[in-house]
């Protein structure tokens, strides 16, 4: 069983329509804060915070199973979103390993790939998409 790779665009669509879907951002609190999130008023909230590494060294977050598995059923269907698509891909393989059965990695993330002047959320990804965020 692998990942399925799903553009922005289609998992705001399924996350809209499909009542067992829920967004995982796995990004710092620090990154929401500074950069923005998700605005998943139209998907009823369905979202859950739960960062892939911490600051401030980014080592892994030891407790990252454990708080997946008390907090969402391995039945849903879960999409992983980060910065730009790699930590997401890595714990939506690690979902996949332990119990869960789909797992979408949210392609180039929330704020994409970098652009000419070296800045990101204008190329690709969820804000690039024109898809709702919000920034604190």
């Amino acid at each position: 069983m692998t990942v399925n790779q799903i553009t922005p665009q289609n998992a705001f669509d399924i996350l809209k329509n499909q009542k067992n879907s829920i967004l995982i951002d796995v990004r710092t609190f620090e990154e929401i804060n500074f950069v923005g999130a998700v605005d998943a008023m139209q998907f009823e909230n369905r979202m859950l915070f739960l960062p892939w590494q911490l600051l401030p060294q980014m080592q892994l977050n030891t407790n990252f199973n454990t708080e997946l598995l008390t907090q969402i059923d391995t039945s849903q269907e879960l999409f992983f979103i980060c910065r730009s698509g790699g930590r997401s891909n890595q714990s939506a393989e690690l979902a996949l390993k332990i119990g869960y059965k789909k797992c979408h990695n949210i392609i180039n993330g929330f704020e994409g790939d970098l652009d000419n002047q070296f800045q990101r959320g204008k190329i690709n990804g969820w804000k690039a998409s024109n898809l709702p965020w919000r920034q604190s």
